[in-house]
């Protein structure tokens, strides 16, 4: 039998994470997630609590150029720039918003493998400015595990970005990944919850 969905968050009723949300944040810089076909139906997919916080935000789903038709034409007519590490990428704790001003940042959402899958299918990609982090914040998504040292989730990647190209207080973004934690958490056997935190030391 199909669960029951909350029409709000699209979290399940057990789950769903309504009450954590606050007024949305409005975002100068369009966030655009580029979202791999695997990760939309996973339960703790911190997208949705994106587009849930966020007054500007634009996702889309898929893999290969086809699929981005939308996303190609908004690169070539805008500032825009990809979150993705590399040599050339640009640390955004030090951008000169007058130098480099960026109006729309992509994002890709996925495993690593599936990240680079799409950064491999969307040459497109490669001619947007990378940005990246000098420092990167602790990562507390501790019920997902990360696949890299310098892995954070979507969610805390977005939130850091327009924390410091944007000075914007990120907050309620941490607030509602934490509530969607408790949530997902409340109804594990003790001994799995343990070992799900005991990992974070």
């Amino acid at each position: 039998m199909k669960r029951s969905t909350c029409n709000i968050c699209h979290f399940s009723i057990k789950t769903c994470v309504c009450h954590y949300i606050s007024p949305v944040i409005t975002n100068k810089t369009t966030i655009i997630i580029l979202q791999h076909p695997s990760e939309v139906c996973v339960a703790k997919n911190t997208v949705r609590l994106l587009n849930l916080q966020l007054d500007n935000i634009q996702i889309y789903e898929g893999e290969s150029p086809s699929d981005f038709f939308i996303p190609q034409k908004i690169a070539t007519s805008s500032h825009c720039a990809l979150l993705f590490p590399g040599e050339n990428a640009l640390q955004v704790e030090n951008i000169d918003k007058n130098l480099t001003p960026i109006d729309t940042l992509f994002v890709l959402d996925g495993t690593w493998k599936k990240v680079n899958k799409i950064a491999m299918l969307n040459p497109w990609l490669g001619d947007l400015q990378k940005v990246s982090f000098s420092q990167l914040p602790e990562n507390k998504y501790s019920i997902r595990k990360a696949e890299q040292s310098y892995s954070l989730s979507t969610l805390e990647a977005c939130a850091h970005f327009l924390s410091c190209y944007e000075s914007l207080n990120v907050k309620p973004l941490h607030d509602l990944l934490a509530g969607m934690i408790h949530e997902q958490t409340k109804f594990m056997p003790a001994d799995v919850k343990q070992r799900y935190f005991n990992e974070e030391h």
